[in-house]
């Protein structure tokens, strides 16, 4: 979605795996399906704790490379900030199905969602763009006078929801600028961050690059410890203790509005109907066809309880594939045939994005992604119907 959405979901151990737990005797004997959901539900925390450590972990990463272009800018620095950023996008494409359910990322109370991945962004609100040379925060000397986390809080989405100031994608921004090639993504140099080199503010560019990759360090390690088994009245333990049929809601919701609303409608559709690349997800780095990719995956993986990570923390318990399959082999069927459909489609599609749906010749390709994700969202609620789950 394009600003602050609604969030979902579970946390778990890093390291442990679900699996098939024995006969709880607190378990609710009058479903003869309670110890799955309940199996169900440890899945899902599981992976959310796991899924959200390792985009801290590879958060931290990018947080080193910043600083370090901008205490020593090069282009080899430069480099390897925005190779961090790609890599961190890796994992955090995938937590995305913990979302749309009021959990820890996105609650109206202090969910940091907005701090995270907020967007589309008018990225003169932040730097300057071409025609604009003394645009945005980092140049208005006068308005913005200090540069400091406060700062960049307070600024972001004040007056709009594209008035975006920090998150992954004001640090995309300041390592790539602006995209104004169809052949590449954006080409900002390394001398924007040196004194005395291109652009203006050169300092307070660096400034604002450490703060605000510093922040989203600080916003996606609350999420983590929101979820960490380890940390008592923590949400994971919150969403084991929910009612099955609750938690099963919120699991089919946030799948169902991830494949469906938000990554078919707001994330594909809206540029492919505009053929504007502002309206695409990770617009300055042309990433948005992996965006899209790890969106889609993001939403298999929970409904099969699977979790492959790079850091050792992976997850392959009893999920939603197994409960539905043993109530409804043919629904089940249906969603694990769409999944493979969808993952068909994305792999044909076009990139960059920004190419893809303005080519008369590729145009159809990313249509047809939007169409398999609008099935996938129906083949959802079907299997949610199986438990009298209505949306």
């Amino acid at each position: 979605m394009r600003k602050t959405v609604f969030g979902i979901f579970l946390v778990a151990s890093v390291a442990a795996v679900a699996c098939k737990k024995k006969k709880d005797p607190e378990v609710d004997t009058t479903d003869q399906y309670a110890q799955q959901k309940t199996d169900v539900k440890k899945t899902y925390a599981d992976m959310a704790f796991a899924v959200y450590k390792d985009s801290y972990t590879s958060t931290l990463v990018l947080q080193t490379a910043c600083h370090n272009l901008a205490d020593n800018p090069s282009q080899v620095n430069l480099d390897a900030a925005k190779q961090a950023w790609l890599d961190a996008r890796e994992i955090y494409g995938l937590t995305e199905i913990f979302r749309f359910v009021d959990g820890p990322i996105d609650n109206t109370n202090d969910g940091p969602e907005g701090l995270i991945n907020a967007w589309p962004m008018d990225e003169n609100y932040v730097d300057y763009v071409v025609g604009e040379p003394n645009a945005g925060i980092i140049n208005d000397v006068a308005t913005y006078p200090t540069i400091d986390a406060s700062t960049i809080v307070q600024a972001n989405e004040f007056g709009g929801e594209t008035k975006i100031s920090s998150g992954y994608h004001a640090v995309e921004f300041l390592l790539w600028g602006q995209d104004l090639s169809d052949a590449s993504a954006g080409t900002r140099p390394y001398t924007d961050y040196v004194v005395g080199g291109t652009a203006n503010n050169q300092a307070r560019r660096a400034t604002y690059l450490k703060t605000v990759v510093d922040l989203l360090v600080s916003a996606l390690n609350q999420v983590k410890n929101a979820w960490d088994p380890a940390i008592t009245g923590s949400y994971y333990h919150t969403f084991q203790a929910l009612n099955n049929q609750t938690a099963l809601r919120k699991m089919f919701n946030s799948m169902r509005v991830l494949s469906g609303d938000e990554l078919a409608g707001e994330r594909i559709y809206v540029a492919y109907e505009n053929q504007n690349q502002e309206d695409e997800h990770s617009c300055f780095s042309d990433n948005t066809h992996r965006d899209i990719y790890l969106n889609a995956m993001a939403v298999e993986n929970l409904y099969k309880g699977n979790y492959t990570s790079i850091y050792g923390n992976n997850v392959n318990g009893y999920a939603l594939e197994d409960l539905v399959g043993t109530i409804s082999a043919a629904k089940n069927a249906t969603v694990i045939n769409r999944f493979s459909a969808t993952m068909g489609y994305i792999a044909v599609m076009y990139h960059p994005f920004d190419q893809a749906i303005v080519l008369p010749a590729e145009r159809p390709k990313v249509l047809d992604v939007v169409t398999s994700l609008q099935q996938e969202q129906v083949d959802l609620d079907a299997a949610a119907a199986v438990f009298s789950i209505t949306f």
